[in-house]
């Protein structure tokens, strides 16, 4: 029974040893390349003119520096020490604290965005622009700068004596500010987890309640003859915003399930930090909230139609550069072909030379 029990514990441990040495690295390097795909998405194509794809481009721009310092260590281990030299280790963990606190913050922001243009959808269009997410972007990011200055002093290197007697060196923190540390963890575990998960619950219950409250006044206003040609006007552009808010709902959700357990184990290890349980829980926690910064670009295309059109989109401009500018010469020549007097009409039509020549008949004398 003993032995049955040391075995089971064993595989334990190799597994779990095996799980933190290569599922971290997997998500470095996937989330950083979806991160950087969805930020090409957003600015390359027409959901630039979307406020929401500011915010989302940037929470893709956090998570990626997040996941780059994730590498640090592990490049440690390859003969790249730069994450345990003294200004570096205290720089890495001042940057790693602002990613975490923008992203959540802007998972907040963007579901307050999601929940004014649904519920108010005449104020959308003043208040959910580009403008104002370039402001808001600011304050925020200046924000964080600031009040996260102390993790500048409570970290630095550490010198550990191994048992063969060699030394090695972590970035980890400075006990002679463990108050300090603490009371920060406390502000931490309030401003990251439980004040934005409240209020990307409350926003995300809402949103739910008026897109289902939009889709029974749009079944009856099918159903009246009268109202049928105003239905049909709008259709187009409720569905876009619903389209919008279902990947922004999907979002969310992830990131309040993803974040949640590793916020609850380190609430727990504050409290009890000599206990040893459920270590391997707490790794896998960990790792769900490492994933949560380099899933999103899996969540936009599987929940996010315009995102998946507008990927196809991108793709297709750089396999075809030069489609655009023979598009582009036919209207010119186009154009000018009925400047010159040979037809009364301008007319300007885009698409390739075959299509026009399929579109424009020919004028016979």
């Amino acid at each position: 029974m003993s032995t049955h029990t040391n075995e089971d514990l064993e595989d334990e441990i190799s597994l779990t040893d095996r799980f933190v040495k290569y599922y971290p690295l997997a998500v470095v390097c996937l989330g950083s390349l979806g991160n950087c795909l969805s930020v090409l998405v957003f600015f390359g194509t027409k959901l630039r003119k979307q406020s929401s794809s500011y915010y989302l481009s940037s929470l893709a721009i956090s998570d990626t520096l997040f996941l780059l310092i994730q590498l640090m260590p592990v490049l440690s281990k390859v003969g790249i020490g730069i994450y345990h030299m003294h200004g570096f280790c205290q720089f890495f963990v001042y940057l790693a604290q602002i990613c975490s606190f923008i992203s959540v913050w802007l998972v907040v922001v963007f579901t307050s965005e999601r929940f004014i243009a649904v519920r108010y959808p005449l104020h959308r269009s003043v208040i959910c622009t580009v403008y104002r997410a370039k402001i808001v972007l600011f304050i925020l990011i200046t924000f964080a700068l600031i009040v996260h200055i102390p993790y500048l002093v409570i970290s630095t290197p550490n010198s550990t004596v191994l048992e063969n007697n060699s030394t090695t060196t972590e970035c980890s923190l400075n006990f002679s500010w463990y108050e300090l540390y603490k009371w920060l963890n406390y502000a931490d575990v309030m401003m990251n987890m439980l004040i934005p998960f409240f209020l990307i619950v409350i926003f995300n219950s809402m949103i739910c309640q008026s897109v289902c409250r939009l889709a029974r006044i749009r079944r009856t206003m099918t159903l009246h003859p009268s109202r049928r040609r105003q239905s049909t006007s709008q259709n187009s552009q409720h569905t876009s915003q619903i389209k919008v808010t279902e990947m922004l709902l999907v979002v969310s959700t992830v990131f309040l399930c993803l974040n949640l357990p590793s916020y609850v184990f380190r609430v727990w290890m504050v409290w009890d930090n000599t206990s040893t349980k459920y270590k391997t829980i707490q790794v896998i926690a960990n790792q769900m909230y490492n994933t949560h910064f380099g899933i999103n670009f899996v969540l936009y295309c599987v929940s996010g139609q315009n995102f998946r059109r507008a990927l196809v989109e991108l793709w297709n401009k750089r396999r075809h550069p030069n489609k655009r500018l023979r598009e582009t010469q036919v209207t010119t020549v186009l154009s000018e072909f009925s400047k010159s007097g040979v037809g009364s009409k301008q007319t300007t039509v885009n698409g390739t030379w075959k299509e026009v020549h399929e579109l424009i008949p020919i004028a016979h004398s």
